[in-house]
Formats: C-alpha cells, sequence, structure tokens
C-alpha cells in the first residue's frame, strides 16, 4: 500500500495532462480506498483519483463503462491510466455528479421518489453479471471476476471464525447460539449459482439529488460479485433506516420481484455481513460500534421475521 498521498504540486501536474484551465486542486479527505482530489476549472468540477494499492483502476472503470451502457447514472469517466510515471499509482479522472448527496442535505419533501428511483437504478446494477464471487479481481482488466469461485466459497471462508469471536463481546449464550442457527438457514437461502454486480458500499452518502430530482450514484470502488440482495442488506444492516429502506424497496421491487423468503434471506445477509466485520474489528476501537449493530439486527430478525 501507498501510505503516501501525492502531493498537491504533483497531482496538479498530472491534472494539467488531462485538463485546461484548472482554477484550483485539493485534498478530498474523504474514503480509505484511494487518495482522492477536487479540481475545479472554468468549465467544471471534477475528481483525480490515485490508487493506494499497486492496483489499476481498470475493473472499475469498465464497470463504470457497462453501468452507463446499461442506463445507469453513474459518474462519467473521462481518462485513466494503469500506473502513472509521475507517481506510480493508477489514475482515474471522473466528472463530479451534480448535486449533494442525501447524507449531506435531506430534501424531506421530495426524498421519496429521490430514494424510489434509486431503488429502481440499484436493481439495473443488479443486472450486470460477473464470474465469481466477492472483491472484483483487479488483475483482470477485461473482465469482471469474483475473486471465489461459488458463493459458498464466499460465505464460509471467515464464518467459523467470526463465529468463535462471539464469544470476545458481551453477547448472551443465547445470543450467541442464535446467530450460529441463523446463519446455517441464511446458507441455503442466500446460495445463487451466478453472481451480479453490486455496489458493495450503498448508502445514503452515495446516492445524488438535486432540486429535488435524482442525479446519480457514486463511488464503485467496493464493487464486488455477489447475490443481488447485497446492497439492500448493506443498507438496511448498517443504517438501520426502516422509513428509507421502505423507499428504496419500493423501487427495487418495481424491477425485481422479491418474496417474503427473499426479504428475510436479506436480513439475513445484513447480520452475516455484520457478523464479518464482528471478526475482524474483535482489537479495535469500533468494535462497541460492531457489537451494537449485531444487536439491533438481531431485534429486527426477532421483530419483523419471527
Amino acid at each position: 500500500m501507498k501510505n503516501t498521498a501525492p502531493e498537491l504540486g504533483v497531482v496538479q501536474t498530472v491534472a494539467e495532462t488531462y485538463l485546461d484551465d484548472i482554477i484550483s486542486v485539493t485534498r478530498v479527505v474523504k474514503g480509505f480506498s484511494t487518495y482522492v482530489y477536487r479540481v475545479i476549472t472554468q468549465t467544471g468540477t471534477y475528481y483525480l483519483r490515485f490508487s493506494k494499492e499497486d492496483e489499476s483502476f481498470a475493473t472499475e472503470v469498465l464497470a463504470h463503462k457497462m453501468l452507463r451502457a446499461a442506463g445507469v447514472s453513474v459518474p462519467h469517466v473521462i481518462d485513466f491510466e494503469h500506473k502513472n510515471a509521475q507517481t506510480g499509482c493508477s489514475v482515474m479522472l471522473i466528472e463530479e455528479m451534480p448535486g449533494r448527496s442525501i447524507e449531506d442535505e435531506c430534501p424531506t419533501t421530495h426524498e421519496h421518489e429521490i430514494l424510489r428511483e434509486a431503488g429502481r437504478q440499484l436493481a439495473r446494477i443488479h443486472r450486470i453479471p460477473v464470474d465469481g464471487f466477492g472483491w472484483i479481481d483487479k488483475r483482470i482488466h477485461d473482465a469482471l471476476t469474483g475473486e471465489k469461485r461459488s458463493f459458498d466459497a464466499y460465505f464460509r471462508e471467515y464464518l467459523e471464525h467470526d463465529l468463535q469471536t462471539l464469544n470476545h463481546y458481551p453477547f448472551s449464550e443465547k445470543e450467541r447460539s442464535r446467530i450460529t442457527d441463523l446463519m446455517q438457514t441464511a446458507q441455503p437461502l442466500l446460495t445463487v449459482r451466478n453472481a451480479v454486480l453490486v455496489h458493495g458500499d450503498f448508502d445514503i452518502s452515495h446516492i445524488f439529488h438535486s432540486a429535488g430530482q435524482y442525479r446519480g450514484i457514486i463511488d464503485l470502488g467496493e464493487i464486488r460479485g455477489n447475490n443481488h440482495l447485497y446492497d439492500l442488506a448493506t443498507f438496511i444492516g448498517f443504517y438501520q433506516d426502516n422509513i428509507r429502506y421502505s423507499f428504496l424497496l419500493e423501487g427495487y421491487c418495481e424491477t425485481v420481484h422479491l418474496t417474503k423468503e427473499d426479504l428475510y434471506a436479506t436480513e439475513l445477509l445484513a447480520l452475516f455481513m455484520i457478523l464479518r466485520f464482528l471478526g475482524a474489528k474483535v482489537n479495535a476501537n469500533s468494535r462497541e460500534h460492531w457489537y451494537r449493530l449485531a444487536t439491533k439486527q438481531l431485534d429486527r430478525i426477532r421483530a419483523t421475521h419471527q
């Protein structure tokens, strides 16, 4: 991992190879997977991203192109380099998505329709096939390929370890047993033969609007192949917002029919994803956050699907 962000002077020089009439270049300290800089010109605003890992943006660029061809509103990629000579990083330049995110500004009078349209667009994202499950393999530049060959391999990779780490949290014996039982229930409900593209970090900070109108979805840095319920599970499991989830689900179900079993499977997938964080963050400062989220999701499953 490249631990040092490129200096502004270097970024300015790189930006000038793509853009004319630059007014300013500033670092955007948000997100962890890439270094991001806002470039303002006389004709518009752009974002220049530099990879932290020794990997190319090629698959992310490919995903943008495939989604735009499928009618999904995502930022337009101006250009990219596998490896920039000045920084040693992969570089990606995208146009700014107009408007603001729901997280930054909540338009209460139009929120229902904005989220409903986001749900419709999310369903379109899930029409894009991926060859395999889990993180997109960035070593393969001309196709979307998951790291695991089956959902079972993805689901079971850390499961035993994560269930064992429950002993390091203040769960009761009954709660630990309940989580184990729910994971046994989850696997056959969630197992699918073929993976689809999922956003991977779908929340209100990535849904943009302006003047009361939906504009699009940003940030494909966490894309992966998975069950099509993955993004819905992220939205409800990590953010526990029932009203906004109902709006999103309404739009999604206009495109994809979901059964009661699908909705239950979504809740179980949310718990599975939280369990993965419990296992990974057992010694981290954020462990209490993930413990609270797990107890909330257990309560939610008990209240809505028993």
